[in-house]
């Protein structure tokens, strides 16, 4: 057994940095793709009789210090299935900060854009909501994917003005890369 105990070791050490580095390659391959599709949750609505609005704003970030991408469709269903807002028929929306808009499609390398349910969609009974955005993106080359996060925010709202005051609450949304392709 003595002599045994050596090569068992050299083995275990062998076999445990063969099976490490072509995992890692595999991570790195599964996070580029030249297009891809995105699905997240949300919410638009008001309760409380109008003094409490639900919103989602959603950020969407190129991972990519050198490749631009570019933001193909959004496409928000209700509850039903049924579309509310396809920017395929309707034109690209503005995004709060600027970055994207009806004239620029195009995330460039570091740049984060933010869109937010307010003012694109209209407040949803119980019978229409959660909601769910579907994004469609491409790149001139295989990059980082999208990222795409979502924040669910509920705020105050003053009834005869419809402004928006103190925050009552924030929590995450689901965004799930649904398809890829590589090629």
């Amino acid at each position: 057994m003595g002599d045994k105990a050596p090569v068992i070791l050299a083995g275990l050490f062998l076999s445990l940095g063969l099976a490490g580095a072509p995992h890692a390659a595999n991570v790195d391959d599964d996070t580029k793709a030249r297009q891809g599709v995105v699905r997240c949750g949300g919410s638009n609505f008001l309760r409380q009789g109008g003094t409490e609005i639900h919103f989602t704003s959603y950020s969407l970030r190129n991972l990519s210090s050198t490749t631009p991408i570019t933001i193909e469709r959004l496409t928000f269903f209700d509850a039903t299935g049924s579309v509310l807002f396809d920017s395929g028929t309707s034109g690209f929306p503005p995004f709060g900060n600027g970055i994207l808009g009806p004239f620029d499609t195009v995330l460039d390398p570091n740049q984060t854009a933010q869109l937010d349910t307010i003012g694109l969609l209209p407040f949803l009974p119980d019978t229409q909501r959660p909601i769910q955005l579907e994004i469609t993106w491409s790149a001139p080359e295989r990059v980082l994917t999208l990222q795409v996060s979502g924040t669910r925010i509920g705020r105050q709202r003053d009834l005869a003005t419809g402004l928006e005051l103190a925050e009552r609450s924030r929590g995450s949304v689901g965004c799930r890369t649904i398809d890829l392709r590589r090629h």
